[in-house]
Parts: structure tokens; C-alpha cells; sequence
């Protein structure tokens, strides 16, 4: 990737957006601006299995780190990265509480395959975040690679921005 050039408000509000979008397009429902819930509240499991939003926020703290690790449920730093040739990437790091830790997987991408399913995949370029990609279900969830080739890969990250920016969005999957 080019070198990155983060325009702030117009960074923020589309970082808000793509939360709001994340909300519409998973399993998940929006509790006040920075807090994911399973749609279907309930279960003993709800807070293991919610997610932190973070807009604007790249998730780089160890304090961070140990209070997400704490409540044993994951945190979604989400940014909008503007470049001058106009086009708006995503750029996610996840805090993945996992056996009493939390892990950290910066520079991810958001993903869409064939059936809509929203996936986290790490960007090609940034080798820190290996080869691990999370799916939104119940909870995140850690997966193995969701594309099947370049040109799979290429479509649903193309896709996946189209959807988490797209305004008014009312394109909750099934």
C-alpha cells in the first residue's frame, strides 16, 4: 500500500459510519455509539460474545490490551484511511480476548463473501497481522482464509467498503 494520508473529521465520520454499517450488516445490534450486542440478548455468554468499537482508534495500548483481555470480550478499532487519489480504505485492528488474554491483529480489512457473511482478513501488506482472519457470528471468531483466490479476495474487499460506507445503509445480512 501507498503511504497513508488520514484526513481527520472526514476520517472520524466515516470511521462512525462504517461502526453504524458493521451493526447493520452482522449479528449484532448498536448499545450506544462504541458497543456491539448479539441481537438476540439473553444468553449468560452475551458480554463474551459483544464487541467493542473503537472509531478512530488503531488499539496499540497494553493497558488496553489487559482491560479487553479483563472483560474477556474483543475490541474493533475502526478507522477510515483517505488517500489523494480519493479512494477511503478501511483499516481495522482487532484486541482478541481469548483464555484470559487478548491478542492484538492490526491491519485488517473487512470482507464479504458470495452469501454477504462479513470476515476480517489481514491485509496484504502488513505481515504483523499473519495469517488469521475473523468472521462475524456469535461473537468473532477466528477463521482460516474465507476467499478462495486473488480475484475472490479482490471482489470482497471492494464490496465489503462499498457496504460499510454506503449512507442509510439498511443492508442487515440474514
Amino acid at each position: 500500500m501507498t503511504k497513508k494520508l488520514v484526513k481527520g473529521t472526514a476520517c472520524y465520520e466515516d470511521a462512525l459510519l462504517m461502526c453504524q454499517n458493521l451493526a447493520e450488516l452482522t449479528a449484532y445490534e448498536v448499545a450506544g455509539d462504541q458497543f456491539l450486542i448479539p441481537d438476540s440478548v439473553g444468553s449468560s455468554s452475551d458480554i463474551s460474545q459483544s464487541l467493542i468499537l473503537m472509531a478512530g482508534v488503531r488499539l496499540t495500548s497494553a493497558e488496553m490490551a489487559k482491560g479487553i483481555a479483563m472483560l474477556g470480550t474483543s475490541a474493533l478499532g475502526v478507522r477510515c484511511l483517505h488517500y489523494p487519489d480519493g479512494e477511503r480504505i478501511g483499516d481495522l485492528t482487532v484486541l482478541f480476548a481469548e483464555n484470559g488474554g487478548a491478542e492484538r491483529f492490526a491491519g485488517m480489512r473487512a470482507w464479504v463473501d458470495q452469501d454477504r457473511r462479513l470476515y476480517l482478513i489481514p491485509d496484504k501488506d502488513a505481515a504483523e497481522a499473519g495469517e488469521t482472519s475473523f468472521k462475524f457470528d456469535r461473537g468473532l471468531r477466528k477463521v482460516g482464509q474465507p476467499w478462495a483466490d486473488e480475484a475472490d479476495r479482490q471482489r470482497g474487499l471492494s464490496t465489503a467498503m462499498a457496504l460499510l460506507l454506503a449512507e442509510g445503509s439498511e443492508s442487515r445480512a440474514d
